[in-house]
């Protein structure tokens, strides 16, 4: 997706390209080859209705090989400086990176929780403040190294540079969730075809994540095997006629399928199918209980769950399913932009958190601090460049 920053500081949308992906197997790369093709393609796409060259990408990275680590920096602020400057938050976020990792580990984010200065806590934004010491509380993001590179390398492969590389969840959840909801705890469920991410927001920030190696293609390959139906027929059918409880299925038998090895078409009912779809969706949700059980929450998560994703929240039935089976409230999380699809979710969400955490960091316009450039005219190369 590209885009540029307006006067209103509002996102418009110069283009997006969207190409099937291959070479990824469960949200791991598998095939770099194929992978760098499927990123190419949808670039070129992206390119051609965005009239621009993108050299400069920020990806959005998740998998079960990620781990959050809570640490602290602190710097001294000068005495000659009156105010508190973004360098100097750089300097206490580049402090709070210094800590004993892995080998094989490698640090992808720093997320600041709170700035303390001079002793006061629960600060997020201390530029302009006055100081002499300024202390940061941070989640730091590791990923592992080696599925770190292999994303690389499929960019690089694609003729693109990785100028970024942002925890999924936190694009979703600049669309999805509000920032009261973060600041009370909520629960963003991301049930995609190959996997199922559920992260943890509390105080405004993520607290934890997880991943799960199942998603919808469960769901898919059952109906598939059950009914002898090719898989992207499967996938139509339980899009279109899917639920996950019976109470709720019709007994109708008007449902047509087309079995391989049949010369006829025969009629099941919603029913029939559900018996298929209903237990899928009752270990996907099992699963997802088991992690939350493990993140060892204090309490309930005041502001619920919020599903996103295509694997379950269009299937009748599945968010009632979840609500029972959790119980805990349960919502959909939908973006009015683009209308309702979830296609949309992630890459908007990355240029929103580019806005909002990284646009008007210290270094951003570094390169391009040139007479009578405009703050506007810097913006809009930005984005063009970097998407």
């Amino acid at each position: 997706m590209v885009g540029e920053i307006t006067r209103s500081g509002d996102i418009d949308i110069l283009g997006y390209g969207i190409c099937e992906s291959s070479g990824i197997k469960k949200g791991v790369v598998v095939n770099i080859d194929l992978a760098a093709q499927s990123i190419a393609k949808a670039v070129e796409i992206a390119e051609q209705m965005s009239n621009t060259n993108l050299s400069h990408v920020a990806v959005g990275i998740s998998g079960d090989n990620i781990s959050l680590v809570n640490n602290r920096g602190v710097v001294a602020i000068p005495k000659n400086e009156s105010e508190i400057t973004p360098q100097d938050v750089e300097r206490v976020l580049q402090a709070a990176k210094i800590m004993a990792i892995p080998l094989e580990r490698e640090i992808i984010d720093i997320i600041p929780r709170e700035f303390i200065v001079d002793g006061y806590d629960g600060i997020k934004d201390p530029v302009g403040m006055a100081g002499s010491r300024l202390e940061v509380s941070a989640c730091i993001v590791l990923g592992l190294l080696t599925s770190i590179q292999n994303i690389v390398k499929c960019v690089q492969r694609a003729g693109l540079s990785v100028e970024s590389m942002i925890l999924r969840p936190l694009a979703a959840a600049e669309m999805l969730v509000s920032e009261d909801e973060m600041d009370m705890g909520v629960v963003l469920i991301d049930v995609g075809a190959g996997t199922t991410e559920i992260s943890v927001f509390q105080d405004g920030c993520i607290a934890a994540y997880d991943m799960i190696p199942i998603g919808g293609d469960l769901i898919t390959n059952d109906i598939a095997i059950g009914l002898r139906l090719p898989y992207s027929y499967a996938e139509e059918i339980k899009c279109k006629y899917g639920c996950a409880l019976m109470s709720m299925a019709s007994e109708n038998k008007d449902i047509e399928v087309y079995s391989l090895g049949e010369s006829s078409s025969k009629k099941i009912s919603q029913k029939e199918l559900t018996a298929i779809i209903e237990p899928r969706v009752q270990e996907i949700i099992s699963y997802i209980a088991k992690s939350i059980k493990e993140f060892g929450l204090k309490s309930i998560p005041p502001a619920g769950i919020v599903f996103t994703g295509g694997g379950l929240i269009h299937i009748d039935g599945a968010l009632e399913m979840a609500k029972q089976l959790l119980g805990i409230p349960v919502r959909a999380g939908v973006t009015s932009s683009y209308g309702k699809d979830q296609t949309f979710t992630i890459a908007l969400g990355l240029l929103n958190y580019l806005i909002k955490h990284r646009i008007f960091d210290a270094n951003t316009f570094a390169k391009e601090k040139q007479p009578g450039y405009s703050i506007l005219e810097r913006i809009r190369k930005f984005f063009r460049e970097y998407f």
